[in-house]
């Protein structure tokens, strides 16, 4: 691939034109990411040359990782990125570079450390464009020829959303970054709501915005915003290895919508709890959609969820529809299949069909009891073949041990608690976090 110094410029030329009629489509030039990248390129589209991207999140989640692997991956095609660091250490940088191209060849490894350029000495984006000027765009500039700049991160150690006329300095360094077709990646802060830290003008002025959240083992990245693109409301659940810390695309991204079972009694069987959890359209706020459902007691099943540890489900679209055959009244037995339907389509995961979750859940997460009759009617269901087998049923402590007395032919799981629940489920999410 051409270094960006080389590459001709394939913008339209609009000068001349006198309407829309005679403007054309924008023949972006992008930047190829290698196979290691190829789910980013699968969700965004294409990574632009003077593209600029914002990427946000709670500390800790990842968001310098994935900048520093998109500075590697470029790296390795022989374009140079300057990172500038407000933040961590050049040391610390190094460090995670190493390991993060450990697994790669130790000449293309080696290459791809070469090409980026660390800097810490910029302390105020106030300075940035000045700093862009006699640093990086100038040909006797110490970093001349760059082709991506990481800014990690825009807050640094700290910067008021009102800042403004240090926010127009980080907008004036865009905009002359995009016109010398340099590509720019902006690491952002979170509020504790999970919203972009900093004036809404700074989620106006990027093209592309890639927001993380923390689902236990799983990063979920949305793109609400995409220039270059379609926008991406649906999760992305990302998993970081655990050797290299790289972050990959979770193999489970088969469901948008999921399902858990439940059982309800003899007059109603097998009842069904659908969700579909994703981010609320770009600049607006999270909404639940239920019909027929009690508003309060979801919202409540919802705070209990993201009391679960790392799982940051707070501020999203839900929309739940639970399946009673000839009835139109929730009942908190549903709890538990609810939550789990919740979790399951945050996460990307599917449920095994055959599953069966019982009980209510209460506000520290516990699964509480089972009426006794249920139970009954239950195993009289599964032993007369009503219920397809095979079957295995979630259920509070007393309603397991009265189901294995009663010798069901079914797996029955003991779940104290929703986690119990949730890695009785996939017991992989508990390894991997541990």
């Amino acid at each position: 691939m051409a270094r960006k110094e080389d590459a001709e410029d394939t913008r339209p030329d609009v000068a001349q034109a006198e309407s829309l009629y005679e403007i054309g489509e924008p023949e972006y030039r992008t930047i190829p990411l290698t196979d290691k990248l190829t789910w980013l390129v699968h969700r965004i589209d294409k990574f632009v040359q003077g593209g600029i991207y914002l990427l946000a999140g709670h500390p800790g989640i990842g968001k310098s990782t994935l900048a520093l692997q998109i500075a590697l991956d470029v790296g390795a095609q022989g374009i140079k990125t300057l990172y500038i660091l407000n933040e961590q250490s050049k040391e610390d940088l190094s460090k995670r570079a190493r390991m993060l191209s450990a697994k790669s060849p130790k000449e293309i490894a080696n290459t791809a450390r070469k090409m980026i350029m660390p800097e810490d000495a910029v302390y105020d984006i106030s300075n940035l464009p000045e700093f862009l000027s006699h640093k990086v765009l100038s040909p006797n500039g110490k970093y001349h020829g760059a082709g991506l700049i990481v800014l990690d991160s825009v807050q640094g150690q700290g910067l008021s959303s009102s800042a403004t006329t240090k926010y127009k300095e980080l907008y004036a360094f865009c905009r002359a970054c995009k016109s010398a077709n340099i590509t720019v990646l902006l690491i952002s802060h979170v509020t504790k709501a999970g919203e972009i830290a900093g004036p809404k003008g700074m989620e106006h002025n990027v093209d592309t915005v890639m927001l993380m959240r923390k689902a236990m083992v799983y990063r979920p990245m949305f793109i609400p915003k995409n220039r270059f693109g379609p926008s991406v409301f649906k999760p992305i659940p990302l998993l970081m290895d655990k050797d290299t810390t790289e972050l990959r695309e979770s193999p489970h991204t088969e469901s948008t919508a999921a399902v858990a079972r439940t059982y309800i009694g003899r007059t109603g069987g097998i009842a069904e709890a659908q969700a579909i959890v994703s981010l609320p359209a770009y600049g607006g706020k999270g909404k639940i959609t239920a019909p027929n459902l009690p508003r309060k007691e979801i919202e409540q099943l919802i705070n209990c969820i993201s009391q679960l540890p790392e799982l940051d489900i707070d501020d999203l679209d839900y929309s739940i529809h639970c399946r009673i055959p000839e009835e139109r009244i929730y009942r908190s037995i549903l709890g538990l299949p609810l939550a789990m339907s919740l979790i399951a389509s945050y996460i990307q995961r599917t449920i095994p069909q055959y599953h069966i979750y019982l009980g209510e859940i209460d506000l520290l997460r516990q699964v509480r009891e089972l009426p006794e009759q249920l139970i009954m009617d239950l195993a009289a269901d599964i032993d007369a073949g009503n219920i397809q087998k095979p079957v295995a049923v979630f259920c509070p402590s007393r309603a397991a041990q009265a189901l294995r007395e009663l010798g069901v032919e079914a797996t029955v799981i003991e779940c104290s608690t929703l986690d119990d629940a949730v890695f009785k489920t996939w017991p992989d999410l508990r390894e991997e976090s541990e």
